[in-house]
C-alpha cells in the first residue's frame, strides 16, 4: 500500500517573527477562543486591538454587525459555555488567513469562518461569518 504524501509544514514569515503553519493555527486559536470567551479576561478591552478598523460580522441571525456594535456587544455579554472543533487554518497570503471551525454552544451549533489579516505587527480579524450547521 502507498504511503500518503506528507508536506512539509509551510514555513510563513510575519514581519520579522517567522512561524510554521501549525504555530500560526495554534495562534489564531487562541485569539478565537478569546473572542469567544471574553469573560475570562481580566479587562476586555484588551481584546479590542483584535478586531480590524474595517471589520464586519455576518451573524448566524442574518444580522450584520460592524467593529463597533461587536466591541459594544464583546465589552458587556455574560459568560457562555462553547467549545471549538474542527479548526483549521489556511493561508491565503503572507499576511492573510482563513479559519474555519465548528461552535458549539448551550442553543446552538455553527460553523465559521474567521479571516485574519497581519497588520501593525499583530494578527487582526477583519471578518467573521457564523452559519447555523445543518
Amino acid at each position: 500500500m502507498a504511503q500518503p504524501h506528507i508536506q512539509p509544514a509551510l514555513h510563513i514569515t510575519v514581519g520579522t517573527q517567522g512561524m510554521t503553519n501549525p504555530e500560526l493555527q495554534d495562534h489564531l486559536y487562541y485569539l478565537e477562543e478569546r473572542l469567544l470567551h471574553p469573560d475570562r479576561e481580566r479587562d476586555r478591552t484588551v481584546l479590542i486591538p483584535l478586531f480590524s478598523q474595517e471589520y464586519k460580522e455576518f451573524c448566524i441571525s442574518g444580522r450584520i454587525f460592524n467593529r463597533q456594535q461587536v466591541i459594544d456587544a464583546l465589552l458587556k455579554s455574560a459568560p457562555r459555555p462553547a467549545t471549538i472543533s474542527n479548526y483549521y487554518v489556511e493561508l491565503l497570503a503572507a499576511n492573510a488567513a482563513l479559519a474555519t471551525y465548528r461552535a458549539t454552544t448551550a442553543l446552538v451549533v455553527s460553523n465559521r469562518s474567521s479571516l485574519w489579516i497581519f497588520r501593525d505587527n499583530r494578527w487582526q480579524l477583519l471578518f467573521h461569518q457564523g452559519t447555523i450547521a445543518a
